[in-house]
């Protein structure tokens, strides 16, 4: 008879093995089990029985010699009552059965005795080799009252105390059955005198596709490349030696997590390279060594789209380009969330930290835990260079503005990582398909994994510290309190938490536990209007940017001099502890000396840098001054109808209009022509662009050519912030797409008007309740012609009423009302026409009361008309 070739895939005994053929396709090649003719081994153990003696030993007598070689066999006889095949197996020409007697690992079958005329040559063959093995008394025929083998088949023990006695140490082991490429059964053989111990695991970090065949009452579960991920380990792993790390529990404490480590790699790596794996976000924190590679390799069979990830569809980076770029952390908004302005265009981005999160509102830890991530952040990052990297957006929903969520590094530190390891944050626990997450999120898990091992911050059971913060400045009296031991200290360290203008902040003062409001003495600068209707000062908001830039959310320290009519504490302020802020104020010309307080010497010499060059306040003529316009006529206002159409959105109160009249349709004429000229335009032409010039500029969401004024440049002058003057939105745009405007296309006036919300005051939209305020003021008016009654101009600003042109013009039915009734906008008492309509402004009142009684919008937690003299909007 011929011989056959298999390759051996396992030895269940002494005498028994099972082969394998050749592989067909990507299907697993047949198997069959073939007994050894005429001779039988002790069998091996279970769940429900014992070893016989030396079986374990007979089976790793031919396991370490044959398993997974090929070997040449033939089937000598079947006996029909099982169909079990008995036959001759030759491992290099050398057969099986006679090594085995020869050695004493089995003996002659009885059966085999009794019937000598069949095979008679191979019997008297292995019958010599056991008298030979008997005599020298190998193998079985040892003394057996001698022989012990110390093994559980079944666990029992407790698996927290196991893992903790072996955990990350590298144990002998076989692997017996392989479940599916994941999930093994394997003997762990720990140093003697502990037992060896049978044990379900799973491959730390991966996750294999679920082979379940043959379970009683439930159906097989065979998931695509399942069984080729089986074949993969199998051939590789099954019943070799190796080296078995456990690192974990699983939910259940029915299986470890565990490193498989064999001399000729990782098997973990191995099947993910392969694509029959995926990385585990629930296990691979656990692993020991080789996270990165894991994840490397992971990314490289995403890209070649192997196996599993054939379908797989490769993401574009968020932002193109632009998806890395240096910046400076400007301003920390919260415990996950800062801002900051991007090193080479001078845009400022707000960016959330990629999978984490502050804790949720219901946690009772909430605002301690919160505030000590956002002081934390603020003080490794504020004002610091930063490299970002763009992993993913989150989709506007449920009102709140899309989101583009980063990972932000200082050199190598990484403060997502740091707020998880100090248990300041949750991370967000992606789903497994879910590539919108961290470019580091393996470092985050394991970051999340230490607090929790060591119940830092919010997985802590102790009670979190307390913060409570009282404001000096509450009022005048109050403030006069505080004024003589703040004297007496001398240098106060603080933290400006908010700048009012540029010689006007909130600054909390840790040691003191309280926040004051501080006012620079010696100087006086611009002040910003307080609402969208109030004027600035010429150059108030490049000096509050000024200020925004060198003090929002810096350690300063001050000393106080003296106190305001309003509670404010007036005095001097340092940075860096040598750089008086006054001074720098001065000479960048946002400034002029006050004579209350000023120290003549320092002051008036700073003053004098800007005076000389000219510098902003000091570049205006002295004439300058404030242009008042009358209001409209006493009793109520006058009807000055027009029809007009919201055309951009600032924030709920502000806005510009474009009023529908002939000049709108020439301004459809205008720019049909405009685009036509663009089309042919050369794209060369002046670059020495002035501020205020009106010009052309492309605009980035449609990239289509309209008319614009350069409000300002950037710091390298490679981009200008311009405003499009025929619809009121502006944008920051490189020069390069900004063209010079023929004198033709000058002729038309400009089509959008600024405009405000009469008779109320409407949050800014980075304000408490102003991006919802926003947002309902653009679902009333979005797309829509409105009807628009001019109360009162003030310069260029108009105070509008708006209404709905199918509503009734009255003031209950007014988009002004509406707002109030919200509880989105409050009644602005402090406008000069306001006392001037009783009559009108009783229907603002009436609504802002029915607000409070509803809780809707700002009053949900209360009435914060309690404090209104302090709001500034």
């Amino acid at each position: 008879m011929s011989l056959l070739k298999a390759t051996v895939k396992s030895v269940l005994s002494g005498d028994t093995l099972i082969l394998r053929g050749k592989q067909i396709a990507n299907k697993p090649p047949p198997e069959r089990q073939l007994n050894l003719a005429y001779i039988q081994a002790p069998r091996i153990g279970s769940q429900k029985k014992d070893d016989e003696p030396f079986a374990f030993e007979a089976r790793e007598f031919i396991r370490s010699r044959i398993v997974g070689k090929e070997v040449s066999f033939r089937v000598d006889y079947t006996i029909p009552s099982t169909n079990r095949e008995y036959g001759t197996v030759y491992l290099n020409n050398e057969n099986l059965a006679h090594l085995i007697v020869k050695e004493g690992w089995a003996k002659v079958r009885e059966e085999s005795r009794k019937n000598k005329e069949e095979g008679r040559e191979e019997y008297d063959s292995l019958i010599s080799f056991e008298k030979i093995a008997q005599s020298a008394a190998k193998g079985i025929w040892e003394d057996k009252e001698k022989y012990s083998r110390n093994v559980n088949y079944t666990f029992q023990e407790d698996a927290k105390a196991y893992l903790d006695k072996y955990k990350g140490q590298p144990i002998d082991g076989i692997i017996e059955l392989v479940r599916d490429g994941s999930s093994l059964r394997v003997l762990f053989m720990p140093p003697s005198p502990a037992p060896q111990q049978y044990l379900n695991i799973n491959i730390t970090g991966i996750k294999a596709p679920v082979v379940r065949k043959d379970v009683p009452d439930q159906a097989d579960i065979i998931e695509p490349f399942g069984e080729e991920a089986k074949y993969f380990v199998e051939s590789r792993l099954l019943q070799r030696n190796v080296k078995i790390i456990l690192e974990g529990l699983s939910g259940n404490n029915q299986a470890f997590f565990a490193s498989i480590s064999h001399p000729a790699g990782n098997i973990a790596e191995a099947l993910v390279s392969a694509g029959l794996a995926k990385v585990a976000d629930w296990s691979i924190t656990m692993i020991t060594d080789g996270l990165a590679k894991l994840r490397a390799a992971e990314n490289a069979a995403k890209q070649r789209k192997l196996k599993i990830w054939h379908d797989h569809v490769i993401k574009s980076k968020v932002g193109g380009d632009d998806h890395e770029f240096e910046g400076t952390v400007t301003r920390i908004i919260s415990g996950d969330s800062l801002c900051v302005k991007v090193n080479r265009t001078g845009a400022e981005k707000k960016l959330q930290l990629s999978s984490i999160r502050q804790p949720k509102p219901k946690d009772p830890k909430l605002p301690e835990y919160n505030y000590e991530a956002k002081e934390f952040l603020r003080k490794k990052l504020i004002g610091k260079t930063v490299r970002v990297t763009i992993d993913y957006q989150k989709p506007a929903s449920e009102g709140y503005e899309a989101k583009e969520c980063a990972t932000i590094k200082l050199g190598e530190f990484n403060p997502a990582e740091a707020l998880l390891e100090r248990g300041l944050a949750h991370i967000i626990r992606h789903r497994r398909d879910d590539e919108d997450r961290s470019s580091c999120y393996d470092q985050l898990l394991i970051a999340e994994q230490k607090a929790q091992s060591n119940a830092k911050g919010i997985h802590s059971s102790k009670e979190p510290p307390t913060y409570r913060i009282g404001d000096a400045s509450e009022n005048a009296a109050k403030a006069r309190q505080f004024l003589h031991s703040l004297q007496r200290i001398g240098r106060i360290g603080g933290v400006v938490d908010f700048v009012n203008n540029a010689t006007r902040f909130k600054i909390y003062l840790p040691k003191e536990g309280h926040k004051i409001t501080f006012v620079l003495g010696g100087v006086r600068g611009p002040r910003p209007g307080r609402t969208p209707s109030e004027k600035s000062d010429p150059y108030a908001i490049e000096a509050l940017e000024f200020a925004n830039r060198k003090l929002l959310q810096r350690d300063v320290e001050i000393e106080v001099e003296n106190v305001d009519k309003t509670g404010g504490f007036i005095g001097s302020l340092w940075l860096n502890k040598t750089d008086n802020y006054a001074e720098l104020l001065l000479k960048e010309g946002f400034a002029k000396v006050h004579s209350y307080g000023a120290d003549a010497s320092r002051l008036h010499a700073a003053e004098m840098v800007a005076m000389e060059a000219k510098k902003n306040l000091w570049s205006l003529q002295e004439s300058l001054e404030d242009v008042n316009v009358a209001p409209a006529e006493e009793g109520e206002p006058r009807k000055e109808y027009i029809d007009v159409e919201v055309s951009a959105i600032t924030s709920g109160g502000n806005f510009h209009v474009q009023i529908v009249n002939d000049e709108i349709n020439n301004l459809e004429k205008m720019m049909s022509e405009f685009r036509l000229y663009h089309k042919t335009a050369s794209s060369s032409g002046a670059s020495n662009f002035k501020t205020d010039e009106i010009v052309c500029a492309q605009f980035t969401a449609d990239d289509q050519w309209y008319r614009a004024k350069i409000k300002k440049f950037t710091g390298d002058k490679k981009s200008a912030e311009v405003v499009y003057i025929d619809y009121g939105n502006s944008e920051t745009i490189p020069v390069s797409r900004i063209r010079p405007i023929p004198d033709n296309f000058k002729k038309l006036p400009s089509q959008s008007q600024e405009a405000v919300l009469s008779f109320i005051k409407v949050p800014a939209r980075e304000e408490d309740y102003g991006e919802d305020a926003y947002e309902r003021f653009r679902s009333i008016v979005d797309d829509k012609k409105l009807v628009a009654n001019i109360d009162y101009r003030e310069h260029n600003l108009l105070h509008l009423t708006l209404y709905n042109p199918a509503q009734a013009q009255s003031p209950e039915a007014s988009i002004n009302v509406e707002l109030v009734r919200d509880g989105y906008a409050l009644v602005n008492k402090k406008l000069k026409y306001y006392r001037r309509y009783p009559n009108l402004t009783k229907k603002f009142e009436e609504s802002q009361e029915q607000a409070k009684k509803d809780r809707l919008g700002m009053f949900e937690y209360g009435d914060i008309t309690l404090d209104d003299d302090e709001v500034d909007y």
